[in-house]
């Protein structure tokens, strides 16, 4: 394809987008000089100048999807007038598991493209710990496959650097693989992979853990992405030395003003679940915003569709009064330069012809709308999109629940305690993947520790599902407010085993059962007996099912949900977040308890 080195084949670093041939060369700089018509050209729109952080006035110009001219008069085989709106580049989304979207690559771009999302820096850390380093090379091969179309989503891989999330040797949980440096060198030279993805083991890292250390040396030479929560100090001076350059796990203004200082770009994330852009986005100013960026991390289809994606961090920016100059650059220029795409994020005559154009609405006051994209210079098509077929997956391994049935008396914690025990409880807090660690006294009764519904707090339990070993443990959360039913999952991060929360043993293991029968996904339980649920036939965690048919199932499970009694707005992710050792404070995997500011199993009773 013409003009389209576009980071898309063999991509290196500190470069513009460049031509394939001489010739193809000799045509653009023609185009650029306005002695051949440029294939298309904009008119009569502001377009952003990330460079001097200013709107200039003038055409566009672009030429086998490359942008060759700016600000002067050009004429187009294809010329759109663009009157009152404005041109800012494609956003760029920092940090995604595209997995956790529950669709296929090709879907997510169905469904993220028309956002204006044109490049995404995708780990793929959920498959991984499912399949291994299959996993990995079928998100590789994926994100490569979307390329081949003009204008298909750019999906970079940062390879994922902690599978499980903490040290195997520690014991803390059971993943479907477990990746060594030895595993993921052969990655380091993709042209796909820009980098490393998110160190979550940082306390591995500092206590200098040798296969860690092979990791980071392995992938010395691109990007090492950071996911710190809570580091600071010389702590954080030390994850620095590593050559961690990003991190999207700040939640308060001072942690991310120490992270900027100490040279770590700072991601601000607004996911599902977590959702952090209204506590960071005070930190965007016109000196940061080239050293910021926006990320979902992890997103459902329903919140795309209804709020957007990183368009949605854009329009809470703008609605907050940030100026748009700011606010856009934070969208592109920022991500391209942290990480190292320097064919992209500008309106400039070299970069890759990717950009959004708007309308201001309310004089930037009330956020913006997406009038149109553009991919590599084509003006996105939804029904093309639509088009894009998702090819055949067969990864080894015939099924996805590797668990055998469950019954009520799996879900039982015994006690030698008469009537109460005071036991450790996980503390769900609404909207964010951080959680408390509450003592709570429980009663008991016939030699077993009991729920207490009546103060919301339920059985929370977890299974291995990846190779039959029948490891499982049970314990308290508090937060959900489920009255009669169950809600079971296989997404489980970062392990990913089956996951399960209800108001009694016979409804979770309900749940669980139904989540088996279906080979993995998302199960509602009620208490008459029946059942919502979508199944995830790809690793227990995807569909190739549309952007639309994802999000009705989604919406309909969110309302057996509520019907159940649960309040959280987000409950499966939620639920899938109550699994992860490296985020504080207390967490439940197949080993048990979790106190994560000790990285060690702990007793349900807290004697």
């Amino acid at each position: 394809m013409k003009g389209r080195n576009v980071s898309s084949g063999n991509r290196k670093s500190n470069q513009k987008a460049s031509f394939r041939s001489a010739g193809d060369l000799s045509l653009a700089i023609r185009a650029a000089r306005g002695l051949v018509k440029a294939d298309l050209v904009i008119k009569n729109a502001k377009y952003l100048d990330v460079f001097s952080g200013e709107f200039a006035s003038g055409d566009v110009a672009v030429h086998d999807g490359v942008i060759v001219g700016v600000k002067d008069s050009y004429a187009g085989v294809t010329e759109v007038d663009a009157r009152g709106k404005f041109i800012v580049p494609g956003f760029i989304d920092a940090h995604v598991h595209i997995e956790s979207s529950l669709m296929t690559p090709a879907r997510f771009q169905e469904a993220v493209l028309p956002c204006g999302t044109t490049s995404v820096m995708w780990d793929p850390h959920e498959i991984a710990n499912v399949k291994g380093v299959e996993g990995i090379q079928w998100a590789v091969d994926s994100s490569r496959r979307l390329i081949e179309d003009k204008f298909g989503l750019d999906v970079f891989v940062m390879v994922p650097s902690c599978v499980p999330s903490t040290n195997p040797e520690a014991g803390l949980e059971s993943a479907g693989a477990v990746l060594r440096a030895e595993d993921l060198r052969v990655f380091a030279g993709d042209d796909r992979v820009l980098g490393l993805a998110e160190m979550m083991n940082f306390p591995g890292l500092l206590a200098g853990d040798g296969d860690i250390i092979q990791k980071l040396q392995d992938f010395s030479a691109k990007k090492r992405d950071g996911h710190c929560p809570g580091l600071t100090g010389k702590d954080l001076n030390a994850y620095g030395v590593a050559g961690i350059h990003s991190c999207h796990e700040s939640t308060t203004i001072p942690e991310a003003k120490e992270k900027l200082g100490k040279g770590i770009h700072v991601l601000i994330r607004e996911g599902s679940c977590a959702k952090d852009a209204d506590e960071l986005l005070p930190i965007l100013n016109q000196r940061t915003a080239p050293v910021l960026a926006f990320c979902s991390d992890d997103r459902n289809p329903a919140d795309i569709a209804d709020e957007g994606h990183i368009d949605c961090i854009v329009n809470k920016a703008l609605r907050a009064g940030h100026a748009p100059e700011e606010v856009f650059r934070a969208a592109s220029f920022g991500p391209a330069r942290a990480y190292g795409l320097e064919d992209r994020g500008a309106i400039a005559p070299g970069y890759i012809a990717d950009f959004v154009i708007v309308e201001a609405i309310q004089d930037w006051r009330g956020g913006c709308r997406i009038a149109d994209v553009y991919k590599r210079g084509v003006k996105i098509d939804r029904a093309r999109l639509a088009a894009v077929k998702d090819p055949a997956v067969k990864f080894s391994g015939a099924k996805n629940m590797i668990l055998k049935p469950v019954n009520p008396g799996d879900f039982r914690v015994p006690s030698a305690a008469r009537q109460s025990q005071k036991c450790r409880v996980i503390g769900v807090r609404p909207h964010q993947i951080i959680t408390d660690a509450l003592t709570l006294d429980l009663p008991v009764a016939g030699g077993a520790i009991l729920a207490d519904a009546a103060h919301d707090v339920l059985k929370i339990a977890v299974f291995e599902r990846h190779h039959g070993t029948g490891l499982r443990s049970v314990a308290f959360v508090k937060g959900f407010g489920i009255r009669a039913g169950a809600i079971a999952t296989s997404i489980n991060h970062d392990s990913h085993n089956a996951i399960v929360v209800g108001s009694s043993d016979d409804l979770m293991a309900a749940a669980v059962n139904r989540l088996i029968d279906i080979d993995g996904g998302i199960v509602v339980a009620r208490a008459d007996g029946t059942f919502v649920e979508m199944p995830l036939p790809l690793g227990g965690l995807m569909t190739s099912l549309a952007p639309s048919d994802v999000s009705v199932i989604l919406r309909g499970l969110k309302a057996a949900a509520k019907g159940i009694g649960c309040v959280l707005d987000e409950p499966f992710l939620q639920l899938s977040f109550l699994a992860l050792p490296v985020i504080p404070t207390l967490k439940i995997t197949d080993r048990g308890l979790v106190d994560v500011t000790m990285f060690a199993v702990v007793p349900v009773e807290a004697n």
